[in-house]
């Protein structure tokens, strides 16, 4: 895996299994509950949430569905949107990233997870404030963080050198 540091707070690692994802390929999803607000066009998984399409999943304590109000010719709604909090996991065949929140949205073809992100693969670790996955692409984006008075977030990482 190729690292590419950008500055102090930022590091891009190329590329992710979930180059060329089918954002359009059908998403399942169990939970504990389910709560639609219909008038919102928003659909409220809690307690054991699991989302899955294709070969990514994503585990978490609460996951918020925003869908389009038009149906398409199945008489289905079409989703927009997925925001997950509260242990959040997602895993594809070759990595895992754990954090506190998620967005993955579709039109974009984009996933962002943040708060105490940590990225793990057969090459290492790496811990980040915030992360996005580029669908499309493959690029994984790390960034760190900066709060005003405080020493910066740092993107750092841990790799195992390849046996002699």
């Amino acid at each position: 895996m190729l690292f590419v540091f950008a500055g102090a707070l930022s590091v891009n690692a190329q590329v992710s299994s979930l180059k060329e994802h089918e954002v359009e390929n059908p998403v399942d999803i169990s939970a504990d509950r389910l709560e639609v607000k219909q008038k919102e066009n928003i659909a409220l998984f809690t307690g054991n949430v699991v989302v899955t399409q294709s070969d990514m999943s994503l585990v978490s304590d609460r996951i918020t569905v925003f869908y389009q109000g038009d149906r398409d010719k199945n008489n289905s709604s079409s989703i927009s949107r997925l925001d997950a909090s509260g242990n959040v996991v997602m895993t594809s065949p070759t990595e895992t990233i754990k954090s506190t929140w998620g967005v993955y949205d579709f039109s974009e073809k984009i996933i962002t997870l943040g708060g105490n992100v940590e990225f793990n693969n057969e090459d290492g670790q790496i811990t980040s404030p915030r992360l996005q996955v580029n669908l499309t692409t493959g690029q994984i984006t790390m960034d760190g963080g900066r709060v005003e008075g405080e020493q910066p977030d740092r993107v750092t990482g841990q790799f195992t050198p390849p046996s002699s």
